[in-house]
């Protein structure tokens, strides 16, 4: 990988299994903390994080993810396919420079250096799913446009109905995206964010409060250490996975919407 290679990274070991049980070999950065890494199949970088534990211990989350470590599961499982056909090389950066007093590589620019890479294999990236998400907004933009052609053309007819047809005051927008809804998520009741709206919930053990319905609201908490590479998590435990069996499935999607840092909305997206 010349890229890596002339970002400072090295190649340090590799990932086995046998049978269904997943292990690595590695030599250099093994006892190092605070070191970024990626894992790289066939040339190309398929998962980049960075860590203050030791090297060892990061990649043991791989191995034997606990329950809540949703990101890791997904990955121990892409690379457990990846190997039936190919290697799966493990690279390492030591991330200080400056006789080691400065970081080099911050939690922003390990988001930049995912969507520069298109590391598949990080929450973050969704650049499978934008197409989809993005048609559908057009969608909504045409209805939209439509109805106030029809409302235009009425009052056009009879001025009298400008009163009633009078368009109410447009009500506060707040920021939203669709997210899918992976099977640990489903299983496990919680969902990862996304990076880029990390700063629109609160910190780390905070309460959040989950409005799933007109009247119904699920009282959850944020994590911001349950994920390796820093995604901010949103727990729900049984009461949102009920709720995700009730209204959706596995790979279906979900609208988030952020009210404030304390309060967001969840609305399951119908099939079509």
């Amino acid at each position: 990988m010349q890229i890596l290679s002339k970002l400072g990274f090295k190649k340090v070991g590799e990932w086995k299994k046998q049978e269904n049980n997943l292990y690595f070999e590695i030599g250099d950065f093994k006892k190092e903390n605070k070191v970024v890494f990626a894992f790289v199949v066939n040339s190309f970088v398929k998962f980049i994080a960075s860590t203050d534990d030791v090297l060892e211990f990061a990649l043991n989350c791989f191995v034997s993810p606990k329950e809540f470590e949703a990101e890791e599961s997904q990955v121990r499982e892409l690379i457990l396919k990846s190997l039936d056909n190919t290697s799966v090389e493990i690279f390492a950066l030591k991330n200080t420079k400056f006789l080691g007093f400065r970081t080099r590589y911050k939690q922003q620019d390990i988001v930049k250096l995912i969507k520069e890479f298109n590391a598949e294999w990080n929450e973050e990236n969704v650049v499978d799913r934008m197409k989809k998400i993005v048609q559908k907004d057009r969608i909504a933009v045409k209805k939209d446009l439509e109805e106030k052609e029809k409302i235009e053309e009425a009052i056009e007819k009879n001025p009298e109905l400008k009163e009633v047809l009078k368009p109410e005051k447009p009500k506060r927008e707040y920021q939203s995206y669709i997210f899918i809804l992976g099977k640990s998520y489903f299983d496990r009741g919680f969902f990862n964010l996304k990076t880029a709206y990390s700063s629109l919930v609160g910190e780390d053990k905070e309460e959040i409060q989950i409005v799933v319905g007109d009247k119904e609201n699920i009282q959850g908490r944020v994590s911001r250490t349950a994920n390796s590479s820093g995604t901010p998590r949103i727990i729900g435990n049984k009461p949102l996975k009920l709720w995700f069996e009730r209204n959706s499935e596995v790979n279906g999607e979900i609208k988030i919407t952020f009210i404030n840092k304390k309060r967001i909305r969840l609305e399951a997206i119908p099939k079509k």
